[in-house]
């Protein structure tokens, strides 16, 4: 198991202060989840104040923003493009240059892919879930969806898990708002809210592309030259 929080990112140096459009605005972007984590994409918390601007462009392959907090406008010159409250996801164009505008106190999470051996990128599919306190069996739920990381946005989570690492022994942290976590292969784990309502912010692994269904052989040849049954 892997926990990743804005503390870590803070002392890995990951700390840029983000100079806006606003005359004395100041926006953070902290990469909480780095390339080198191996899941095929690099996941950045940006930070921005009532009124900040950050530019953003999409390079040439997929990604995803979800807000957690605040509420944010997607702006292409004059044109709005999106608006973002708390819980919603917005998949931008490629090769699109974008402004965020912040219209109150933000926070936006970017997952952003990072090219594989083979040239294939992926920054998995996003999505908000909420878990009630006592509700049970949401660790094999997320499991069974390929659960590549989880981050808590609201309420506190209490996250145990057993894995070849901790040589059988059970392990537990409590994830608070800023707090990820992403299960190795190998792990057996356990997620519950110590208060209904908390929320997180899940990652999963896409749906496999459709199989291609096999074309008879001769089922474009002209009708003289198809086999007689």
């Amino acid at each position: 198991m892997r926990i990743y929080t804005f503390f870590h990112a803070h002392h890995r140096g990951d700390l840029p202060h983000l100079k806006t459009a606003t005359t004395n605005g100041f926006g953070h972007c902290l990469c909480v989840i780095p390339t080198t984590a191996g899941l095929g994409h690099s996941c950045d918390y940006i930070h921005l104040r009532a009124g900040d601007c950050y530019p953003v462009t999409v390079a040439g392959h997929p990604e995803w923003w979800a807000c957690l907090q605040g509420g944010l406008r997607v702006l292409d010159g004059d044109a709005e493009r999106a608006v973002l409250a708390c819980g919603d996801i917005h998949t931008p164009e490629v090769h699109q240059a974008v402004e965020l505008q912040a219209v109150v106190d933000s926070v936006l999470v970017r997952a952003i892919p990072q090219a594989g051996e083979a040239g294939h990128c992926n920054a998995g599919a996003a999505e908000f879930i909420a878990i009630d306190a006592g509700e049970a069996e949401w660790a094999q739920h997320l499991h069974a969806r390929g659960l590549v990381w989880g981050v808590c946005h609201r309420g506190v989570l209490n996250l145990q898990w057993r894995g070849g690492a901790s040589g059988g022994e059970v392990q537990s942290t409590y994830l608070q708002p800023g707090m990820a976590f992403a299960p190795e292969p190998d792990d057996d784990y356990c997620i519950d809210a110590m208060l209904s309502g908390a929320g997180l912010l899940c990652c999963m692994q896409p749906a496999p592309a459709p199989a291609p269904v096999p074309v008879p052989s001769d089922a474009y040849a002209p009708q003289g030259e198809r086999q007689a049954a």
